[in-house]
């Protein structure tokens, strides 16, 4: 699933950009926007059902990068390293996928034990094998979804 911002500021972006650096805080270039171009885009990994399993670490200026970046961590699936990190002051277990050297996804969200993180890794690492991306755009306005930050593009 891909959303743009429409803005590299976008009060929406700003929680997805501190998740990116809280997980990954030494990792100079996450969540830099640097050109807008058509907003700000970012990809997730979502389950058939929406949940989300993992996000893009890129923030891009246009679709064709955001797309071309996802199609990049579903070829790499299996060669991705998974680092696991941790916030022992407040009980939270994440992670973050590189491919190389570079950091390419990362966990959605916190998890309250380290089972839990295993789990997250598994599934978002088995859908990987199995992810489409699908030609076309559909615009889902704001109101259909309560957590919308802004227009969906799928």
């Amino acid at each position: 699933m891909f959303t743009r911002f429409l803005s590299g500021d976008s009060p929406k972006l700003v929680p997805w950009v501190a998740h990116l650096r809280h997980v990954m805080p030494g990792a100079p270039q996450v969540g830099a926007v640097v050109d807008v171009g058509e907003g700000a885009i970012v990809w997730q990994l979502v389950s058939a059902n929406n949940r989300h399993l993992a996000r893009s670490v890129a923030i891009h200026s246009n679709f064709e990068d955001a797309a071309a970046s996802a199609r990049a961590v579903i070829a790499a699936g299996a060669d991705l390293f998974v680092e696991l990190v941790s916030q022992p002051n407040r009980g939270s277990y994440g992670w973050f996928a590189l491919d190389g050297d570079a950091p390419v996804m990362s966990c959605s969200r916190w998890y309250l034990t380290p089972r839990d993180r295993r789990h997250s890794i598994a599934l978002a690492l088995r859908s990987l094998d199995q992810a489409e991306l699908h030609s076309g755009v559909r615009l889902v306005h704001q109101a259909l979804r309560e957590t919308a930050p802004e227009p969906y593009l799928a």
